[in-house]
């Protein structure tokens, strides 16, 4: 069960990375109609909300299961999932007052989107570090 949970969690991030880029593209692919652009970047927020707390879920579960105390690792993992909380907002905010004024937000849309997959990208290499006992987070 617990391997199962893990690999749930593994291939939870990758999809959540996956989206991520996806995001990226957006803006590319909806730059001739804004319509379009402001449905599918909505329906992105969703996905990403949801990724997100699936992660965090399936991570909660993990500590249960293994019994692991609170560690480093686990503060380092709750700052992350703030910070993206975060940055998605703003991002969202600030999409949504460029809107307001009948803009195109692919520029705003790409800094945030890229700081959420420098993010992740950074916690995937922390604990692939800890695993391989190069670091110790615990």
């Amino acid at each position: 069960m617990v391997e199962e949970t893990l690999l749930y969690h593994a291939v939870t991030i990758k999809i959540f990375l996956a989206m991520l880029f996806i995001n990226l593209l957006i803006p590319v692919i909806t730059k001739s109609e804004r319509a379009r652009e402001i449905k599918w970047t909505r329906v992105s927020f969703f996905f990403f909300s949801a990724l997100l707390t699936m992660i965090a879920f399936s991570g909660v579960i993990l500590m249960m299961l293994l019994e692991i105390p609170w560690n480093l690792s686990m503060t380092i993992m709750l700052i992350a999932f703030i910070v993206l909380t975060i940055l998605e907002i703003s991002r969202s905010r600030a999409l949504h007052k460029v809107w307001t004024v009948s803009e195109s937000g692919a520029s705003i849309s790409w800094k945030f989107i890229l700081l959420e997959i420098v993010v992740v990208t950074i916690m995937v290499i922390l604990m692939i570090m800890e695993r391989k006992g190069a670091i110790s987070l615990s």
